[in-house]
């Protein structure tokens, strides 16, 4: 890749990215962001890697992903009918969010993936293709095929004693298919993708003159999919079609209607049952943290206390965190810029993680269904957590960090630009 100037995503602070070397990682001086890496041979590994994960998806979908044998009565079940047996159960949201999360968004981004790399390959792309990749990177926090795995792996050991489990040949394709998706998406970079469409397209974009410093103090501003430069009079980047603003429009505001949305709910998703298990006719109603205590109770220390994390710890300080970013923004604070930046990537990077619990409920209610024998039925703080998860994520994505850095005086943003260029 030439040398390309862009302002960073988190601090606003115009870098110059220069040609990387494989393995290889631009950071932005200022706030330390990760802008760019260099992977070698990215191009025909991502496509390898894609195929493959298609291959194994569609393999992962026909064939038992997991079975349940108990007292000479079995349960089997495969990916599908988990999402059906949540629909049939009249718990539509559920069954959606399992769904979009575990297959059909996984698939969209690889199906994304494949369309883009394989004219890539041959050194064409197309019209469309810039359209692809922009809804490409909106898609990518929302695939959790990895979480979901977590959450397999903590239904298995909540059940363990209840029956015997037989793993199907499809948990190993969709183990496969996690693999090759986690394996594609860190050999694109987003940067290296966007420029490798312009150049095989024969498009030099033109940056508008500018020095080191901010942006937005130059009156210009940043394309927020592909991070091409604009001036401030342009209303749609050039590149890719997005709607141009030199901030997230309302960010505050989103961000605070979409946190205490999730406040609200984390109360309802600690207080009621996220399921009801049922053996040998007793019925027993179980919280988040009444979950996570009879884990440890049963001595599966390192699952309880991954589950703590996911479900307890991991929602609470992200929702706090998002308290202190907010406030402190609107109140204009000066200080711990470092610290606050740090923060703000650990919500947004950490979030989709809570969602082990409501995967967790999803496969025992799929899977334990033995009428009176045993049975697995979800309660109302499964939904209600699954609202908590997403509203944390949306406020994260909605929180602009760069207002971080909008609140820094005019002497304290000379000090950093001297010690840039130093």
């Amino acid at each position: 890749m030439s040398t390309e100037h862009i302002a960073c995503h988190c601090c606003d602070l115009i870098v110059e990215v220069p040609t990387l070397n494989p393995g290889h990682k631009a950071h932005c001086p200022q706030c330390g962001h990760l802008l760019s890496s260099q992977t070698f041979n990215s191009i025909n590994k991502a496509g390898a890697f894609s195929f493959s994960a298609l291959i194994f998806l569609l393999l992962s979908l026909p064939f038992p992903f997991l079975a349940f044998h108990s007292q000479g009565r079995e349960q089997q079940v495969s990916l599908i009918e988990s999402g059906y047996n949540l629909l049939l159960l009249d718990f539509p949201i559920l069954s959606a969010l399992l769904s979009l999360f575990i297959l059909i968004i996984p698939a969209l981004l690889l199906c994304a993936y494949l369309l883009l790399l394989i004219p890539l390959r041959k050194r064409k792309a197309y019209p469309w293709s810039y359209k692809i990749a922009q809804i490409l990177f909106s898609l990518h926090p929302w695939g959790m095929a990895e979480v979901f795995l977590i959450g397999v792996l903590v239904s298995l050991v909540k059940i363990a004693g209840m029956a015997e489990i037989v793993i199907g040949m499809s948990f190993w394709a969709y183990v496969l298919f996690a693999l090759c998706l986690i394996a594609t998406i860190t050999s694109v970079d987003k940067l290296q993708l966007w420029h490798m469409l312009d150049q095989v397209s024969g498009i030099q974009r033109k940056v508008p003159p500018h020095s080191l410093g901010s942006a937005k103090q130059q009156q210009l501003q940043s394309c927020h999919s592909c991070e091409l430069l604009h001036t401030q009079a342009e209303e749609n980047c050039t590149r890719c079609g997005s709607v141009l603003h030199q901030r997230i429009p309302f960010s505050i505001q989103k961000t605070w209607a979409y946190l205490l949305t999730s406040i609200v709910l984390y109360i309802p998703a600690n207080l009621y049952p996220i399921m009801h298990t049922t053996f040998l006719g007793s019925e027993e109603p179980s919280t988040i943290l009444g979950g996570v205590v009879v884990l440890w109770q049963h001595g599966s220390y390192p699952i309880a206390l991954i589950v703590f994390i996911a479900s307890i710890v991991i929602p609470i300080a992200k929702m706090l965190a998002l308290l202190w970013l907010l406030i402190s923004t609107q109140m204009g604070q000066q200080h711990r810029i470092e610290e606050r930046i740090w923060m703000y990537r650990m919500t947004e990077l950490i979030g989709r993680w809570s969602m082990i619990d409501v995967f967790v409920v999803a496969v025992l209610v799929a899977l334990v269904q033995l009428g009176g024998l045993a049975n697995i039925q979800p309660g109302l703080a499964a939904t209600a957590f699954a609202g908590v998860v997403i509203m944390t994520m949306l406020s994260a994505l909605s929180f602009d960090p760069r207002l971080i850095w909008d609140s820094l005086n005019k002497n304290e943003r000379e000090s950093l630009k001297k010690s840039v260029l130093e």
